[in-house]
């Protein structure tokens, strides 16, 4: 199976299908489903398979036909939802996430994601609220490092800087980040442990471009918030780099720089 690359994506071909070869994983799945159609646990397999190859809108027309199997399944609408955010159909992410919030309304990922798509649309007021659910759920340490981290971004976003700083009494320095490294690093400079300029090494090309395009965002929004709006650019430059020239431009941190840039030139 191939990956969609960015030219595939979005802004150049409006998510035209690409031709691809089934590797045995979803030939295997394939059968499965030919055999048993009506099965919306194997159209949420064949999804995930898809979703892993970046073939986003594939995946998310496999989530669509397990939906209309069985409608009231909220872990459905959350992946579909995820593939939504990958294609950068935020309005549509958000409905779905928000449909899944109903149905499964004690599911951390839901409220995590739900908070992000109300970011992406500039809806800071109900993703500082989708965010309180999230970290009242949080039951792990990585959890506490990525719902805290959008969070305390937003509460700037909103202009209430006591509320973004009361946030990182939640997070502290032995903490095990689990996956969330670059969050903790962007938490840790928040709270004045790391300098800014520590963020990021000197040799950038050392980092793997996801790490680059995470821990810049948080660097970006930073720079912004503290009055250094031309570094906070050359920061957002740098990721949006960093999402062209890799597959990471479905990253999260990747889409929110887009948002940024687009707001900033108004265009």
């Amino acid at each position: 199976m191939i990956k969609r690359t960015l030219n595939q994506a979005y802004e150049t071909s409006s998510w035209e299908r690409v031709s691809y070869e089934p590797d045995e994983e979803l030939a295997a799945l394939n059968a499965k489903i030919e055999a048993d159609p009506e099965n919306a646990g194997l159209w949420m397999e064949k999804g995930l398979v898809l979703a892993k190859n970046s073939l986003y809108r594939e995946a998310g027309e496999c989530y669509a036909r397990a939906i209309a199997i069985e409608p009231f399944n909220g872990i459905l609408y959350r992946h579909w939802a995820h593939r939504m955010l990958s294609q950068w159909r935020f309005e549509d992410a958000c409905a779905g996430f928000a449909l899944a919030a109903r149905l499964i309304p004690d599911n951390w990922d839901v409220w995590y994601h739900l908070g992000l798509s109300y970011f992406l649309l500039g809806q800071y007021k109900k993703a500082a609220e989708a965010y309180q659910r999230c970290l009242e759920l949080s039951t792990r340490e990585d959890e506490l490092i990525a719902v805290c981290d959008w969070y305390y971004m937003t509460e700037l976003r909103l202009g209430d800087r006591a509320a973004a700083e009361k946030l990182l009494d939640n997070i502290h320095e032995d903490f095990d980040p689990g996956d969330n490294t670059a969050y903790f690093r962007r938490l840790l400079m928040y709270k004045g442990i790391v300098k800014p300029e520590e963020v990021l090494p000197e040799d950038i090309h050392s980092l793997d471009p996801l790490q680059l395009i995470t821990m810049g965002f948080g660097l970006s929004n930073y720079y912004y918030y503290n009055g250094e709006e031309e570094k906070s650019n050359e920061v957002l430059d740098m990721i949006l780099k960093a999402g062209d020239e890799s597959e990471f431009y479905s990253a999260f941190g990747y889409l929110a720089a887009k948002v940024d840039k687009k707001n900033r030139s108004g265009k």
